[in-house]
């Protein structure tokens, strides 16, 4: 399939769907933006009656501030994404007790959703260009903030 696929019906159609999917302007909220592309390739197959099974990986490159420093990083997102795929229609009865579980209508599925809340889950919570990055700076700021550091050391 090709990557301008908006809306699927999963409640018609053969098994399973294989997808490679490329999007540029994808609606995510409070995590740095995209530096080229979200890419992913997805399969869902039908496990029974509304119920499938979507498995695949995603992968894509975001420019974002550290946390400490506000330095601009580079955040690589790549991982593996393992789900059911259930009606909205029945989120509210549902005591399966699954956490990977996605819900949509199934006759407009819409796989940009699924993939924006996939990359908005997956992203990291702390954004940070070093480790240690404020460990980090704060050393090399003491070591700059010593004056009289040289009479000190003849004193001594």
């Amino acid at each position: 399939m090709s990557k301008d696929i908006k809306t699927i019906n999963l409640k018609e159609g053969s098994f399973p769907i294989k997808m490679n999917l490329i999007y540029e302007d994808i609606d995510l909220q409070n995590i740095g933006r995209i530096k080229d592309s979200i890419s992913g390739k997805i399969v869902i197959t039908l496990i029974s009656k509304e119920l499938f099974r979507c498995e695949g990986s995603i992968n894509s490159v975001f420019i974002d501030n550290c946390q400490s420093c506000l330095k601009e990083i580079q955040v690589n997102l790549s991982f593996f994404s393992n789900l059911v795929i259930k009606d909205k229609s029945v989120m509210m009865d549902d005591d399966s007790n699954q956490d990977q579980t996605h819900y949509q209508n199934l006759e407009y599925f819409d796989i940009k959703q699924l993939i924006q809340e996939e990359v908005s889950l997956n992203y990291p919570n702390i954004v940070k260009c070093d480790e240690n990055c404020l460990e980090i700076k704060s050393l090399e700021k003491a070591e700059k903030n010593l004056p009289f550091k040289k009479i000190r050391d003849l004193i001594d």
